[in-house]
């Protein structure tokens, strides 16, 4: 991620007075982040992100500025108030929104306040080959973990988790900073994982303990440390990186990173408060209990530099009085007649313990109702063994999905008329076709997008779409689509042919609103070689908004689905 520092336009207008922003003074331009990619109707502009101070809390804060026509803005208001309704110390809570004015050299703008932290971030600490005992990298990642487990029951999550988000202050204090924005302004890190969270909680684990981020194909500066090295399709666990890793931190990383090697038979983390219970459990494999009290992290983070071994003092010699050696216990003298008076007192406690049990005994089956339990029991047993073996089905449906591939992409305008005949195109209509590959190409700044209607339902027509082949029948799981622009209404639908009617396919989930990323669960099981993404209500095009000619346009970023093959059946059954 670049940085610029570009003349602030609010310290230009205010001459030689620091600038404000009513209660907030603008001390340093941090950084500023460029717009990503515009499309029609959605635009981005650069964001500047500034420490300031609270002149009546007296207090340090950050100050994040985005314009007000920018297309994420909704999103990342909707964001703030979420993430404000958190309360948790280990979080940079937002404190603040406010509305900065216009004038004739700047736009008008919103400010995010939020709480500032003196301290320094994970890139930092394994920028110059820092790297963290696993144990301490594990204590780590269940503090940050049970965070946004608390996150979790608020329903919001991070979204973002990186490296450069998590934060050592000065007091040796964890916290986590961009709850919710981080995601809203720049999106996922990889967008295909199945839950943004998990897969960022072991890619910091994986990054503690072997310096590396576990990704394919991402710019590094995106997380600020060296990508992990590829092995095919995906990285190597983190023992094959940093040799003494346990298996533990091993057995974290593979079940919640997407794109890390997981062994054949290993149960994926699908959430953040799956994620926290399994790090738990991995403590007490990785750090032994003791009857003392333990340290908390920001005390072992403090002191880890200083525990340095050193030779340990010897003890001095207690010195004894020659005039108490008469008051020091002598040892008991042994006799024969000892030993005899000790081998009765054995004798009797033997033969008492054996009376009590045998008297017990007796009772117990004495009882009917004993006696027919053990027949019970008995006859269960006997039938068990003279029962035929019966083959291990395996479960299918256990969850272990992965992203399916898509063999091709073509538009979808079945109640269009293009040749002009009167009569709807049926499966043969397509719209814009050329540039359906866009929507499966994997680069997030191209897109597929429709022609430009004069009513949100898509002209009147009720629909238009995209179509994606996975080759052959799947079991699907997930669907995930980015979107352009903010409130598209769509239906996901599944069929094995390509049908004229679109209510024909088979329904699989549908939402309303969306935008620009979504993704997709169906409440049963769905099964098909081809997916609809059926587009039955566009965004407003933002320069025709409020015109007396609004104009309307959605379109498709990218598509990710995520499921397995379908169970082959046994010969002959």
């Amino acid at each position: 991620m670049s940085e610029e520092h570009p003349e602030d336009p609010l310290a230009e207008s205010a001459g030689d007075q620091t600038p404000r922003i009513d209660r907030y003074t603008l001390l340093e331009l941090i950084s500023v982040h460029p717009p990503g990619e515009q499309f029609d109707g959605y635009r981005q502009f650069p964001t500047e992100l500034w420490r300031g101070h609270d002149e009546i809390l007296d207090r340090p804060v950050s100050i994040r500025l985005m314009r007000k026509d920018d297309a994420r803005l909704n999103r990342v208001l909707g964001a703030a108030r979420a993430a404000a309704l958190v309360d948790d110390r280990r979080l940079l809570r937002i404190l603040d929104v406010l509305d900065v004015p216009g004038n004739a050299g700047e736009q008008a703008r919103t400010a995010v306040v939020s709480e500032w932290a003196t301290g320094q971030h994970l890139a930092d600490r394994l920028s110059g080959g820092g790297l963290f005992d696993p144990t301490v990298a594990v204590e780590i990642i269940v503090e940050i973990s049970r965070a946004l487990a608390t996150c979790a029951q608020h329903d919001v999550g991070h979204g973002r988790l990186r490296p450069t988000c998590i934060l050592w202050t000065e007091a040796g204090e964890i916290r986590i900073r961009g709850l919710a924005i981080d995601a809203a302004l720049f999106g996922p890190i990889d967008p295909a994982a199945p839950d943004a969270d998990v897969d960022g909680l072991g890619g910091l684990l994986y990054a503690m303990v072997t310096g590396r981020w576990p990704a394919l194909a991402i710019d590094p500066q995106t997380v600020h440390i060296p990508l992990a090295p590829a092995a095919g399709r995906t990285v190597p666990m983190p023992s094959r990186v940093r040799a003494g890793v346990p298996a533990e931190v091993d057995d974290l990383v593979n079940r919640s990173v997407r794109q890390v090697a997981r062994p054949r038979g290993a149960v994926p983390i699908t959430s953040v408060e799956g994620f926290a219970v399994a790090a738990g459990s991995a403590i007490d494999y990785l750090a032994p209990v003791t009857t003392t009290q333990a340290a908390g992290v920001g005390s072992r983070l403090r002191t880890a530099a200083g525990n340095i071994a050193r030779p340990a003092a010897a003890p001095a010699q207690q010195a004894i009085d020659d005039d108490l050696v008469d008051y020091l216990p002598r040892e008991r003298a042994t006799t024969p007649a000892s030993f005899v008076r000790r081998g009765v007192s054995v004798l009797l406690a033997i033969a008492l313990v054996f009376g009590i049990g045998w008297l017990g005994w007796q009772q117990l089956t004495s009882d009917p109702a004993v006696q027919e339990q053990q027949a019970a029991e008995q006859e269960e047993f006997s039938a068990l063994l003279d029962t035929e073996a019966v083959p291990f089905e395996e479960d299918f449906g256990s969850g272990l999905t992965a992203v399916l591939p898509i063999q091709s992409a073509r538009s979808y305008d079945p109640l269009g008329d293009d040749d002009g005949d009167g009569q709807p195109d049926g499966a043969e209509g397509r719209e814009r076709n050329p540039r359906a590959v866009r929507a499966i190409d994997s680069d997030g700044a191209t897109a597929w997008l429709t022609r430009r209607y004069d009513s949100p339902n898509v002209g009147r027509k009720g629909g238009v779409g995209l179509i994606v082949d996975l080759g052959s029948p799947k079991e699907l799981a997930t669907v995930e689509v980015g979107l352009v622009g903010f409130g598209t209404d769509l239906d996901i639908r599944v069929a094995d042919q390509l049908l004229d009617d679109p209510d024909l396919w088979t329904e699989f989930a549908s939402v309303k609103e969306a935008g620009p990323e979504i993704t997709l669960r169906s409440p049963r099981k769905v099964t098909g070689q081809y997916v609809l993404i059926w587009l039955t209500g566009l965004p407003i095009i933002s320069e025709t908004s409020g015109t007396d000619d609004p104009r309307y346009q959605g379109g498709i970023r990218q598509v990710t689905i995520t499921g397995l093959d379908p169970p082959e059946a046994f010969a002959g059954e």
